[in-house]
Order: C-alpha cells, then structure tokens, then sequence
C-alpha cells in the first residue's frame, strides 16, 4: 500500500477527532490529532488479534470434544483416534476459521503497521531442505505518511467552508448536514485533494475517494461519492487554473523591474 494512500486512510479516521468548536478547532494541533488516531487503531488491531486466537483456540477446543465424544474414542484418554466429520461440520469450523482469518487481515491493514519501518526484514526456512533465506519488505516511510496526512487535513481546514459550498451546489438539494459523516468526510478530503493540491491530479482524487468508499463504507455509498466528483470535476479544474493564473501572474510582476525615480 502506497503512503498517501495509507495517509489518505488515516486522514478519514483522524476527521472525526476534530474538534467541533470553532474557536477550538482554529487552535487545533493536528500531529497530536494524528498520533491519537494511531494510538487507537494500535488498540484495535490487538483487540482483533485477540480476539482471532480466542476464535482459534475455541475451534480448536470443540475438535477435541468431538473427538473425545466420538464413539470409536469411547474409553480412550490420551490415544485419541481420528473421527470423520460431516460436511456441515467442517463447513462450520471452516467458517470459524475464516472468522479469525479476517480479524487478522484487519489487523494487518491498519495503517500503523506499515508505519513501522521503510523496510523490514522477512526470513523464511524451507521445510524440505532446511536452508534459509531473506527478503526486504518495502514499508512506506512513516515521516512521508505522517507529512501527506497534516497536509491534507490542513487543505482541508484552511478551506472547509469554500469545500461544503461546492459539495451543496454539486448536489442542489442535499443538505450535507445530513450525510453520513464518513461519507462526508471523505467527501471533504477528496475535495481538499481536488480543488487546492495541484500535485494530484483530479482523477487520482476522485478514484482515492472512492477506495476509501470501499474501504469504509460500501458501495453505495462509493457510487455516490463518485457520482458528486465527477460533477465538480471542471469546477476544480477551473479553481486550479485560476490559482495558477494568479500565482503565475504575481511571479511576473516581481520579476518586473521596479521604476525608479531622477
């Protein structure tokens, strides 16, 4: 996964944390914001880990007990035979498994975890042969995930009201007081990306968004959410060639010799 990528992720989960009050909200220091975010999706990828184990060690417990239970066990107390199970059985602990499978991936998708380090080392043993071997896993750079997460959240700040106006025309009769808020705040971010942070190009926003869309919401919700994009589409591009036009003509006025005096 791509640091802006995971950056843009963390970005939606640290927009709820913002404060509500204005006067609060002005003062807000986003790193402390952004570690806080951290430190609790570090507390639910354990608690996910947790839990996967406790689910794997419950199937596990209740194998047992089959066994034990069987008839062709029936006596026995250390030297337990193998018992055959129904397909509706394993179908129930394949599912248990899968369970805990996905806890696990969720755990491993939080953004904390590629955080850790550019690169890391991963040492595998063949089983066959025994020899061993090691590879590098590429880690996004934490300082790269930490900078692109306080700049779009600082866009998105610096310009929040300008953002909900567009987002109210893209759809005339839409409150977007009413929305969802993490369709809404991905939305907002999209927008921040979209309209002011000329290094991304606006298509890579709008398909951003909608990933987040599927990552935290479903696909309605992504339909939806590229559907208003698209409509402001040109509208960004217009905000961008106005800036450019204004940034390009005050750089050719202070390159212009000033007149002076006799």
């Amino acid at each position: 996964m791509s640091a802006r990528r995971i950056a843009r992720e963390l970005a939606v989960i640290v927009m709820p944390q913002l404060p509500k009050n204005e006067e609060k909200l002005s003062n807000v220091q986003i790193t402390e914001v952004v570690d806080k975010a951290v430190h609790m999706l570090i507390d639910y990828a354990k608690q996910n880990l947790k839990e996967a184990g406790a689910i794997v060690v419950k199937a596990h417990d209740e194998l047992v007990e089959m066994e034990i239970e069987h008839k062709d066990n029936e006596g026995e107390i250390s030297d337990l035979k193998g018992v055959t199970l129904t397909s509706d059985e394993l179908k129930e602990k394949f599912r248990t498994i899968e369970r805990a499978i996905n806890l696990v991936q969720e755990a491993l998708d939080i953004p904390e975890i590629a955080l850790s380090a550019t690169t890391e080392p991963f040492k595998t043993v063949c089983k066959k042969c025994g020899s061993a071997s090691e590879i590098q896993i590429d880690r996004a750079h934490k300082e790269e995930v930490r900078e692109f997460v306080q700049r779009i959240i600082s866009v998105y700040l610096m310009n929040r009201e300008t953002i909900d106006e567009f987002i109210k025309r893209a759809r005339s009769k839409f409150r977007i007081e009413r929305m969802v808020s993490i369709d809404r705040d991905i939305l907002r971010l999209a927008c921040a990306e979209a309209f002011y942070m000329t290094d991304i190009p606006i298509n890579v926003a709008i398909s951003e968004a909608v990933e987040l869309s599927h990552r935290f919401a479903d696909e309605k919700a992504a339909k939806f959410i590229n559907g208003i994009l698209a409509d402001l589409s040109e509208e960004a591009e217009a905000v961008r060639r106005a800036y450019w036009k204004k940034s390009h003509d005050g750089q050719a006025a202070a390159a212009e010799p000033k007149a002076t005096s006799n």
